[in-house]
């Protein structure tokens, strides 16, 4: 069974089309064992691997690697099984290709499925693996029964975690929705602890998380998955009818730690504020094989053309940095900030029937000024660092439930832990949307005209 690519969801971090053909791994796992079935005289290696289509393949060299499998299965002192020598041959394979390549097991596979899907079942808290809950999401059944950080969780379902592998804690916490989870807890300032049970309920795991600062609307983007346009056309709506919309000075759209997700998202992120003209073009390994990615009619502004601050930093990565490069090109916004990661690969997942799966860098991203990401990154237009900032306080959803300002369901939560006072960046931001209200200025310069000298 080979591993096929994912069109399905768009492909993880790709466009649409979803690039590349089925994988030439078919059978590879096949052909070496054959292969090293049959390499068991040393006199004569090749003996019975004599096809002539086989002898000018690219796979011919597959006979080395079946004489090294056979060679290690059967005379290795240090043996794992089969299945462990496949998958470190797998892996050493990508790591020969870019830094992004990699062999993911079928517990990872699941895990990026459900980041990009952008929802699950479970009780809505962020928990280490000793226990201890980080942070909950409002009016998540958690934070409803009093969780809050600094929560240690000692036993789920009558197992107590010191018996749970750390990569499944996590796990046991989520699943069907309206079934039952069982924990004893014990919260902060309380010494004895205490159980409870909660029912799961289906929670989005990347809401767009946002506030109302005075005049200015503030907009936090954690993840790029497959509702993420939506919550943030919804989350824009909410803020104007709270704030009044001849109120508003401008918006403020947080990207920092935002590691990426999927294209076609970023894409039409980018395109709500932008209305029209390129966002991204896609360089394969031919150089013929491009794709842009632009709207060529020209739309509606999501924000009426208000001005507009990006915030940036080393952990905006992949479609983050399509959104940040495109809106920065255009001179739609600025950017505030620190470099960005520089994670210019797109990649599509190849999945196997047993779980497991190839996630391939299958193109490279340029903004719509030409300028390459991948190990680049994009320099903001003023850089602020986060030097002062209270720890722990960015990106963080509120552990209070019933903050207001929106609900789960809906797909966006106020955050109540977003305070200038304690965040130079977005300090920073602020006062550059109030000086541009004072000073009479608009937040489009020159809209859709890329600039080639970035």
């Amino acid at each position: 069974m080979p591993f096929k690519p994912i069109a399905s969801k768009a492909a993880r971090d790709r466009g649409p089309t979803g690039r590349g053909a089925a994988c030439c791994l078919a059978g590879a796992a096949w052909l070496a064992g054959a292969a090293g079935a049959l390499l068991t005289s040393p006199a004569a290696p090749d003996a019975g691997l004599r096809p002539d289509g086989f002898q000018d393949s690219p796979y011919r060299d597959l006979r080395l690697f079946g004489a090294a499998f056979h060679a290690i299965r059967s005379r290795a002192a240090d043996m794992r099984g089969d299945g462990p020598l496949i998958d470190a041959a797998i892996v050493g394979m990508l790591a020969a290709l870019d830094r992004h390549s990699h062999y993911l097991t079928a517990a990872e596979f699941r895990r990026l499925d459900e980041q990009d899907t952008g929802s699950y079942a479970g009780i809505g808290v962020v928990v280490d693996a000793d226990g201890t809950v980080r942070r909950t999401l409002p009016d998540a059944p958690a934070a409803r029964a009093g969780l809050t950080p600094g929560t240690i969780i000692q036993e789920i379902d009558g197992v107590a975690i010191g018996r749970i592998a750390p990569d499944q804690v996590a796990d046991r916490l989520r699943g069907e929705p309206d079934s039952t989870v069982r924990v004893r807890v014990v919260r902060p300032g309380e010494p004895a602890p205490a159980e409870m049970v909660l029912i799961r309920e289906w929670l989005p795991l990347h809401p767009v998380r946002l506030k109302a600062l005075d005049t200015v609307a503030y907009l936090g983007l954690d993840h790029f998955d497959e509702f993420t346009t939506g919550r943030l056309l919804r989350a824009v709506a909410n803020l104007k009818a709270g704030i009044g919309r001849d109120r508003l000075t401008g918006f403020i759209l947080d990207l920092r730690g935002n590691p990426g997700g999927l294209v076609v998202q970023a894409v039409a992120v980018a395109g709500a504020f932008l209305g029209r003209g390129e966002i991204v073009r896609l360089v394969g390994r031919d150089p013929g094989s491009v794709e842009r990615f632009a709207l060529d009619r020209t739309g509606a502004d999501v924000i009426d053309g208000l001005p507009l601050v990006v915030l940036v930093d080393g952990g905006t990565a992949s479609a983050a940095e399509i959104v940040a490069g495109a809106l920065q090109d255009h001179r739609r916004a600025i950017l505030i900030g620190t470099r960005t990661y520089g994670k210019g690969a797109v990649q599509t997942t190849y999945a196997h029937r047993d779980g497991r799966a190839l996630r391939l860098t299958t193109a490279w991203f340029v903004t719509p000024a030409g300028r390459r990401v991948d190990g680049n990154g994009i320099a903001p237009d003023r850089v602020v660092t986060p030097d002062g900032m209270a720890a722990g306080t960015q990106g963080r959803l509120s552990p209070e439930p019933g903050a207001g300002g929106g609900s789960l369901q809906d797909g966006f939560v106020a955050d109540g832990l977003i305070d200038p006072s304690r965040d130079r960046p977005l300090t920073a931001a602020v006062q550059h949307l109030l000086a541009v209200s004072q000073s009479g200025g608009g937040g489009l310069i020159h809209r859709n005209d890329p600039s080639p000298n970035r």
